[in-house]
């Protein structure tokens, strides 16, 4: 049966980039816990408060997709503290407080390696660039208040980052570690929303707002204009809402507000393929998959006759402000030949696209009783994917390509899960896992390539399991740390005295004095 683990939190747990490790907190603790054995690894005491005004997660990852990071550090953030731990070496390694005095915090992250942490504060006032080992930051007024205002170029980790000073879009390019402006260019932009730099590092791409029609600026790495691909005056077009590179580099996916996708061939910049999501659905040489509902709501796959009609978005209850086109655009990781996409014109219908060709064949099409909330492709078994909808109960949805039909599963979350997550954790050689989880309990799924799903033999991890023969807890690798707060500071820590001035380099060339007390 599936492991299932009780707590109560303010954050949903998060597994590490590699799903070894999965970090939640429960009771004024931090668990850091295996997803193989399901035994803690470390637990760190918590300041008073923190653990219901802890707002952000996050493990540092490399950015670079498909390599494996050896750091295993993980921050935790409110509007008040930051705090960075590092489990390798069972510490809390820093911790910065009052990065930001007058407003809240709009995101919090790590920068391109395990000693930086990226601060943005709220309505786009500032980005702080924290270096934990020299305890200084560099600051960038009025970065674009966009979730993809900024990139890091592969390999070398130059930043790229979108602000707007004034009327017009500013591009900076920052050195690694230092982060001193390299190059700061004006784009052509009506109002830039999102940047991204191609897995080779060679090109940046910045797409417009929809206003401007469908409109993409590709940029050599260092910020020069190369190429704008934009469509004729003569041929309307509701204009670009995301874009992704593909891993292998061979294209660039524009999705658009009409639910099209377009792929740029790399080199040339020009329209390889074109890729079509209209609401009758047929898939000439593939399958279309529409899941049922049995009499005591179980829920399983079906072959649909096609053409197949898709819900419309009227078909829900939308509590939302509706934008069209495509909503959900991702890649498998590392082959890059299987684009996933849905559109919120039809927000439940799924399709798999084969663009390892010139046709851009469409593999399959999955069409669901509720909206797709989030897709997620397995990092090393490339053909599977992980899809979450928008229900309250504990379902995932689960496509193989060489599987006979996707799988629907049902976890046991006995609480309700108005608010969950899904993600995948650490495989073996013979089974796959993945979690689904929300702020009280999570639930670990395994089942074999072949989607099987396998016995744990560990057994159900919850209290009422706990005295069951054969299911004991092994408590050897639990390391209690002592309570830090408030007589004692980070072992490595940054931690002073509140109020103490440091100074801080600006990347517009004027110094002023910043009160944070890191």
């Amino acid at each position: 049966m599936p492991s299932q683990q009780h707590f109560l939190s303010s954050q949903l747990p998060t597994p590490s980039p590699d799903g070894a490790l999965i970090a939640f907190i429960a009771s004024t603790q931090l668990h850091i816990r295996s997803a193989r054995t399901s035994n803690d690894v470390e637990i760190y005491d918590l300041p008073s408060g923190f653990d219901q005004s802890c707002r952000f997660m996050r493990w540092y990852g490399s950015r670079d997709r498909g390599t494996k990071c050896a750091s295993q550090r993980l921050l935790l953030a409110d509007d008040a503290k930051i705090m960075v731990y590092d489990v390798t070496k069972s510490q809390l390694y820093a911790e910065i407080s009052g990065a930001t005095t007058m407003t809240k915090l709009d995101a919090v992250d790590f920068g391109w390696t395990p000693d930086e942490v990226m601060v943005f504060a709220d309505f786009g006032f500032k980005l702080q660039i924290w270096s934990l080992p020299s305890k200084r930051a560099v600051e960038v007024k009025d970065p674009k208040s966009i979730t993809s205002n900024y990139s890091y170029r592969s390999v070398t980790g130059h930043l790229a980052i979108l602000t707007r000073p004034a009327a017009h879009d500013i591009l900076l390019i920052l050195a690694p570690q230092s982060h001193e402006v390299l190059s700061t260019s004006e784009l052509s932009t009506v109002d830039a929303r999102g940047i991204e730099y191609s897995p080779d590092g060679n090109w940046l791409a910045v797409f417009d707002t929809a206003s401007a029609g469908c409109r993409v600026i590709i940029l050599t790495a260092d910020g020069h204009h190369f190429r704008t691909h934009s469509l004729p005056q003569d041929e309307l077009n509701l204009g670009v809402r995301c874009i992704q590179w593909i891993p292998t580099g061979d294209y660039l996916a524009i999705g658009d507000h009409e639910s099209n996708v377009t792929l740029l061939g790399k080199s040339t910049f020009t329209p390889r393929l074109k890729l079509f999501h209209p609401r009758t659905v047929e898939v000439p040489n593939g399958i279309v998959w529409q899941e049922e509902l049995g009499p005591s709501r179980s829920r399983s796959y079906a072959q649909a006759k096609q053409p197949a009609t898709s819900p419309s978005y009227e078909s829900f209850k939308a509590t939302k402000k509706r934008s069209s086109g495509i909503a959900l655009m991702e890649s498998n990781h590392p082959r890059g030949d299987l684009l996933a996409c849905t559109s919120s014109d039809t927000p439940s219908t799924l399709w798999i696209h084969s663009i390892d060709s010139r046709s851009g064949q469409t593999t399959t099409a999955l069409i669901h009783h509720s909206p797709i909330k989030a897709l997620f492709w397995h990092p090393t078994v490339t053909d599977l994917l992980l899809v979450q909808c928008a229900i309250a109960e504990p379902t995932v949805y689960v496509w193989k390509g060489d599987w006979s039909q996707p799988r629907i599963w049902s976890l046991p979350l006995k609480a309700p899960i108005e608010k969950h997550k899904a993600a995948w954790l650490t495989s073996d050689g013979d089974s796959i896992r993945l979690m689904l989880s929300n702020a009280e309990q999570f639930a670990i799924k395994q089942f074999t390539h072949e989607g099987e799903e396998v016995i744990d033999p560990v057994g159900r991890m919850g209290p009422e399991a706990m005295f069951d023969e054969g299911n004991s807890f092994d408590l050897s690798s639990v390391h209690m740390q002592a309570d830090k707060y408030p007589d004692e500071t980070p072992a490595v820590g940054l931690s002073t005295e509140l109020g103490h001035t440091l100074e801080v380099e600006d990347t517009f060339h004027y110094r002023h004095q910043n009160q944070a007390a890191i």
